[in-house]
Formats: structure tokens, sequence, C-alpha cells
């Protein structure tokens, strides 16, 4: 890598005794500092703004030590990053390479929720109307690599390199800097971007204290999407936001455990303007105690204006808390998403986990003769649901060792059918318990829309 001949790096932070208001980082470079302080005054009382701007290209060792000192003092809300402009003799593969690990090093060591702005037009010096032809094209194919990258991590992107496009008049002689006009312009354009980002971290909540609850407690960046972490009730809770309008009726979808395994559908239904919902049910084996955290959650979503009937996601073990929640309240679930689920605690963890056994059943209060003589198991527990009309997905690895699909999902398959139940199955041959769910989640999140959404006409 090759440096410039004069390297440098600001840092700054405008109406810092602010300390209640939401903080916003700009990283960028001199278009950052040309705009800066001009966002700041266009957000003061609504967010503290900073800048840190350099002329090191992601992927110089030493950006990560300036980045340090940027993030150092207080946690921060948001933030606005580019880079591209600089380091112009970067190979293209090396400039996604860094790029890739600059977006990854701000989403793993922040809560911040991050957007990308790409960056501005060349110009040939003293002709402002006139793309400078090779140090553009490279600032193009920056735009389309930090296009692809930013995607593939779901960080949404401004772009400002088309509005400064077609604008001579916004330039400088210089061919990269930009006159009062474009820096005024510039900073309308980026203030109203982050009053987005912000209107989207924030949920509106009027409860009548009907609940004890932090929510929306600690903010954070989740694959691109805000994640509220808070307490209700002195349960833990997770909430996902998307970063368009909910869809119609607000629908969302509910993961009972390992919330963020296996997240392909869940980040595909945010895309789509759903939320994802979780509260912590761990050892709890679909007991009363995770039947009534199930109850308070679902009390609190619908009181915030969700769906009154949610779609039920159960991988693994999560099958017991979905299913036998869902055959008590089936006025409240429009569908089940069962992925390897157990269906039976005499299948798993009876058989194969003695200190799981032991723990499901202290959560039930039962001697092993009373759990082995029980039928409130999903097995013995789909009547509820098929009298309800609630249809099922079930996804099924056939070579699951874990939870072996003969003595649980398909025992359920031609027994929910029996019953008049809607089920549609798909089979992974030849796969074991892991990986859950489907790399390509179109089928599930058909399933969920047709039975969630809104119907048309």
């Amino acid at each position: 890598m090759k440096r410039e001949k004069v390297e440098w790096c600001q840092f700054y932070w405008f109406d810092t005794p602010e300390r209640h208001l939401p903080r916003i980082l700009l990283i960028g470079d001199s278009i950052v500092v040309g705009h800066g302080q001009a966002v700041a005054r266009r957000l003061q009382g609504e967010a503290t703004v900073g800048f840190y701007s350099t002329s090191k290209i992601v992927g110089d060792p030493a950006i990560y030590r300036e980045l340090a000192l940027a993030l150092a003092d207080e946690p921060i809300d948001v933030i606005l990053f580019n880079n591209g402009l600089h380091g112009i003799d970067c190979p293209d593969e090396c400039y996604r390479a860094g790029l890739e690990a600059f977006a990854d090093t701000l989403r793993h060591s922040t809560r911040a929720m991050l957007a990308w702005r790409n960056s501005t037009p060349l110009t040939v010096p003293d002709s402002p109307a006139e793309l400078e032809p090779v140090k553009n094209a490279i600032v193009l194919r920056r735009n389309a690599i930090a296009a692809e990258v930013m995607a593939e991590r779901n960080i949404p992107t401004l772009d400002l390199y088309s509005a400064m496009l077609n604008h001579p008049e916004y330039r400088l002689a210089d061919g990269y800097h930009y006159q009062e006009t474009g820096i005024e312009r510039q900073a309308d354009l980026v203030a109203d971007y982050l009053r987005g980002m912000l209107a989207r971290r924030n949920l509106m909540l009027n409860l009548d204290g009907a609940f004890e609850t932090d929510f929306p407690g600690k903010v954070s960046d989740w694959n691109g999407f805000a994640r509220y972490d808070f307490t209700l009730n002195g349960e833990r809770c997770i909430l996902v936001k998307p970063n368009c309008a909910p869809a119609p009726g607000k629908p969302w979808l509910w993961r009972a455990r390992f919330f963020g395994a296996f997240p392909y559908a869940d980040l595909e239904l945010l895309r789509r303007g759903w939320h994802i919902a979780h509260i912590r049910v761990e050892e709890l084996y679909g007991s009363p105690e995770s039947n009534r955290r199930f109850d308070l959650l679902y009390a609190f979503l619908t009181k915030l204006g969700f769906a009154p009937r949610c779609a039920l996601a159960g991988f693994s073990r999560g099958g017991l808390d979905t299913v036998n929640w869902a055959a008590k309240n089936t006025d409240k679930v429009a569908c089940l998403y069962l992925d390897n689920p157990v269906c039976d605690f005499k299948s798993w963890p009876y058989r194969r986990a003695s200190e799981e056994w032991k723990r499901c059943l202290a959560a039930y209060g039962f001697t092993e003769a009373e759990a082995l003589a029980w039928k409130g198991n999903p097995v013995d527990n789909l009547a509820p649901l098929a009298n309800a009309k609630i249809p099922l997905l079930i996804v099924c690895s056939d070579a699951d060792e874990t939870v072996p699909p003969e003595e649980n999902a398909l025992i359920v398959e031609p027994h929910y059918r029996a019953l008049g139940g809607e089920v549609e199955m798909i089979h992974k041959p030849g796969v074991g318990h892991h990986p859950h769910s489907l790399e390509n989640p179109a089928p599930i999140v058909a399933f969920l829309e047709k039975h969630c959404l809104p119907r048309r006409g």
C-alpha cells in the first residue's frame, strides 16, 4: 500500500455538553470536513454530531488507531461513513478487502446503526463540468464495490455521488472540493438522511404504565437493522426493527429460541418490513413458565400495535415452547414455522442429554415417572391447532441425529394432516441437525407472508 506524500486526520465534536442527545459520527475525508459543521448546525438540539476525517484508505492499519480515538469517549448511536477518494493507487481487490474489514469493525466494536455515504465525483481542474477520466473511473469502481459490500451487510447507502454529479456550480476549481452552495446542499441531504436514521432507530412507546420495562433499552446495530435489548417485568427481550415502513398489518416473527442463529429468513423478512421478536426462555422446554413469558411478550407487543396474530418460529427445542404456547393461544397465532423441532421431550432431551433432562424435569416440576406419563407434548397436543386452522411449515433434516425426525417432525406431519390441519414439509436429504433454515429462504418467507399479510381483494 502506497501512502500519500501528506497524511492527515481530524476529529471534531459539536455541542458536546448535550449528553442527553443521540450521538452521530460522520467518517470520511475532506468532503466531511466541508459539510460536517453545517450538518451539526442543522441537527442542533436533535443530536450531537462529530466527524472523523482522514486521508488514509481502508486497509491501512493506521486507520484503526485513528478510529479508536474517534470512538473512545462516548457510545455512538449512528455512524455515516465513507472512504474512497484517497489511496488512488490501491487496487480494487485491496479496497474491497479493506472496506469489508472496516465495515465489520464498526459493526462489531460499536452499538451504532450504520449507513454508508458513497464518494463524490472528481472533475478536471478548472473545468468543473468535465469528469476527470482516470480518477473518476476509480471513484465509480469503488462506489460499485462499496454498494456490493454494504448490500451484503444490509447497510443502507446515501448516494451523494448522484446528487453532486450534474452540478458544476457546486464545485471548486481543484476538482475535488465544493463551494459554499455545494457544501450547504450536501449538509441538507446528510442531515435529512440522518433524521431518517434517527426516526428508524426510535420507537414510540405509550403503554399507560401497564408494564415495568426499560424499553427501548440498549439500541444497537444487528445486521444493518436497529436492535433493541430491553427488560420486560424483569425478563430479557429483543426486538429488531426494519429499515423501511412496516409491512401491512405490522407482522412479526417470534424467534422462540436461538435468536440470531441461521437468520436467513429473519433478514429477508426485515427487508420486507417485518419485525423480529424474542424473549428469553432458555431451559424452560415449553413449560408453564415458558408460556407465562410468552404471554408477557405477546401482551407487550400487541399493546405497541403489532399484529394480533404472530408467526412463531421454533428451532430445535424451540418447538416445545412454540407449539405448547400456540395450542393454548390459537387466537394469537397466524402460523407456525418449525425447523428440526423437538416435538416430544421423551425423544430429546430424555434419551440423549442427561443434564438437559434434569433441567427439563426441574422446569416442569416433574418426577421422571410423571414426565414420561405426561400427555402434553406437541405430538400429543395438535388438535387445538388443527381445529383453529393454523398452518404449519416444517423444515426437516432427514439425517438429524440430535432430534430424530422419526420421533418428532415425522410424527407431527401425518398426525396433523389426519386432524385436518394444513402442513407443508421441506425435506433436507442427508443433512444433520445443523444447519437450520435455508440459505435461500424464499419458500419460508412465502409461507409466512401467505398466512400473515392481509389478503388482497
